[in-house]
């Protein structure tokens, strides 16, 4: 059975490793439970979010999910699910989902050949484009699952 750990020689070109250095530069709090996953806790103005990154090596793929921590089950709203549609639709990169804990999530994914040519910049850029997307949207849904708004009518209060 082979580990899933990365060799020594190439810890300082983990994904996650170098995730890390930009997460303690700006002091958040994270859990790392597997060499290739961590867990993220993020201030934004609206409430923390929270973003699990993982580094699928096998697939060659880092994986981004973040979603405001509501500890709600919104997977039986069919506004939700409207508005995730008309949300999708407007979006070029990544979607929203109900994620496992039911709770309304962006996913994002980059395919990497190599795991040596991921740079610092790019990790940075696609966490920062993570907690964008999530926070840009997070009024819209509130609109639905507090503000009682059809899906329709929440889309129309945010600008693209």
């Amino acid at each position: 059975m082979s580990s899933s750990f990365v060799y020594i020689a190439d810890s300082k070109f983990h994904p996650i490793n170098l995730l890390e250095k930009i997460i303690i530069s700006k002091n958040w709090v994270f859990e790392r439970p597997l060499e290739d996953e961590i867990y993220i806790e993020v201030p934004t103005k609206f409430s923390n979010l929270i973003i699990q990154v993982s580094w699928l090596k096998t697939q060659g793929r880092i994986e981004i999910k973040s979603f405001f921590y509501i500890k709600m089950d919104f997977s039986r709203n069919i506004e939700i699910y409207k508005l995730l549609n008309l949300i999708n639709n407007k979006i070029n990169c990544g979607h929203f989902l109900i994620n496992e804990c039911k709770y309304p999530a962006f996913k994002y994914s980059i395919i990497v050949k190599d795991h040596r040519s991921i740079k610092f910049e790019l990790l940075k850029e696609i966490l920062n484009y993570a907690i964008i997307e999530s926070e840009k949207f997070f009024p819209v849904f509130q609109l639905v699952l507090w503000g009682g708004k059809k899906a329709e009518e929440a889309i129309l209060f945010f600008d693209f």
